[in-house]
């Protein structure tokens, strides 16, 4: 597991109740009982939290964790390679 992994999860326990034991790579989000107001409440706490812009990442309810972390590490190399 790497640190992003670790940490979306972390954010998925702290900020929307997730058990723990729920989170895996390969879980949809809407399997976490993430509704569509959640995923947008996800996405404003990630980009806090890793200091990036998801507004152009396509992030639904049927995207598993792993495909969350995959989006998330992208924004966070193009804002470092931005400069950000």
């Amino acid at each position: 597991m790497s640190r992003t992994d670790d940490q979306v999860k972390q954010l998925l326990v702290e900020q929307f109740g997730v058990p723990a034991e729920r989170i895996a790579a390969d879980q949809a989000l809407q399997e976490l009982s993430l509704d569509s107001l959640a995923l947008e409440e996800l996405r404003t706490v990630a980009e806090e939290h890793f200091d990036i812009d998801l507004e152009t990442a396509v992030i639904g309810i049927r995207d598993t964790v792993g495909a969350l972390v995959s989006v998330i590490e992208d924004a966070v190399i193009n804002s470092t390679v931005a400069g950000r």
